[in-house]
């Protein structure tokens, strides 16, 4: 191979080499904060007409920044601000999730100036994101990843973009377009039967974590997340009113579940059994968390307590997030309307409870024979 003469173009450089069939011509484009672009032609026309077109898009696409400051920007700079202005107003269940996606988006974009954040290079990376298996949990299968996940990708994504428009850093937002990751159907509905719930329980009852039990029985009778339980101060529960108070939920707002039963006698033991433990260990601790680890300066961890439990039932295919679903199922087949289930479960909307709706068909029917008695009398 015989390297020749170069022609500069204003950030490119276009190669003559000699190969076995024929003269080409090598086009290499660099500039900082973009990925490096290289093409091979047969004619120095079009290897020069491909150089500049290429940097035209570059320099002036549809997506550039529009002011002359943004112009220096790169995704990370996004990223940076995001984190630190918006990020914190958040839900701190939110913001946890909202960074894992963020890491990823910062590894695969963040060394990419702003203008270079098109619709197909995000498109690109939402392909390669679908095709790489998500490992969760250490020592089991990695599996595909969930269209709701890819969701979470895109969505985070794109509310960071939306900010990056607002502060003036970018024309419009290149995710209008990168297509929705539509047509969402892996939500679960897994709930215990009868038979699998007293296995369950049962397993829990005799665990070592003295906690685990409490903690279940707390998950399915108030069908609160375990991030919520676990974050609960003894502050938050009030026995004598039958309430607890959830601060720490996905949706940033305060609400309280019902103590009542079986998990009201149970608190009331635990309840007694941790403030003996703060105060013989830690009596002027501020904060008495509700299920706290042996040091008491945190919430236990109940993972390898659950998954003993879980393997010793018998139980299949069930998380520890399912106990909510277990507790919606419930309320939907003792007849609770839909509103009543998103209320009892915290969400605003009845979009997320219509998946329960099947469960209390006997429900419906019941009222339907009361109108009809109404109406023909």
């Amino acid at each position: 191979m015989v390297q020749g003469h170069e022609v500069e173009a204003a950030v490119a450089t276009i190669e003559k080499r000699e190969r076995k069939d024929g003269t080409v011509y090598l086009v290499d484009i660099r500039l900082a904060g973009y990925p490096r672009q290289k093409k091979t032609f047969r004619r120095l026309t079009d290897a020069k007409l491909w150089a500049s077109r290429t940097e035209a898009e570059i320099r002036d696409g549809s997506h550039r920044p529009i002011n002359a400051a943004a112009k220096r920007k790169t995704f990370s700079d996004v990223l940076d601000r995001y984190e630190r202005d918006t990020l914190p107003h958040l839900a701190k269940s939110t913001q946890r999730a909202a960074q894992t996606y963020l890491r990823y988006w910062r590894e695969a974009l963040g060394r990419f100036a702003l203008s270079y954040i098109t619709p197909d290079l995000i498109a690109d990376e939402m392909r390669k994101l679908s095709e790489t298996p998500d490992q969760r949990i250490k020592g089991k299968e990695a599996r595909p990843k969930s269209r709701k996940t890819l969701k979470h990708y895109r969505d985070t994504l794109e509310v960071a973009l939306k900010s990056a428009q607002n502060w003036g850093w970018l024309g419009s937002n290149p995710m209008s377009g990168v297509d929705r990751v539509t047509r969402i159907r892996n939500e679960r509905d897994r709930y215990l039967a009868d038979d699998e719930r007293a296995s369950l329980l049962h397993e829990c009852r005799i665990s070592p974590n003295t906690q685990l039990y409490p903690i279940v029985i707390f998950a399915l009778s108030t069908g609160a997340r375990k991030g919520e339980i676990l974050g609960l101060s003894l502050a938050d529960v009030n026995l004598a009113r039958g309430v607890a108070i959830l601060r720490d939920t996905k949706n940033g707002e305060t609400r309280s579940v019902p103590i009542v039963g079986h998990l009201r006698d149970i608190l009331a033991d635990h309840i007694a059994w941790v403030n003996e433990r703060y105060d013989e260990i830690a009596p002027e601790t501020d904060v008495r968390w509700l299920f706290p680890r042996r040091d008491l300066l945190a919430p236990v961890d109940i993972r390898k307590a659950w998954e003993n439990a879980l393997t010793a039932s018998g139980v299949q295919n069930f998380r520890f997030h399912d106990l909510r679903h277990s507790t919606a199922s419930y309320l939907a087949m003792q007849g609770a309307s839909l509103l009543e289930i998103a209320d009892m479960l915290g969400h605003k909307t009845l979009q997320m409870v219509r998946r329960y709706a099947h469960l209390s068909e006997g429900h419906k029917s019941k009222l339907a024979e009361r109108i009809d008695r109404q109406i023909m009398t």
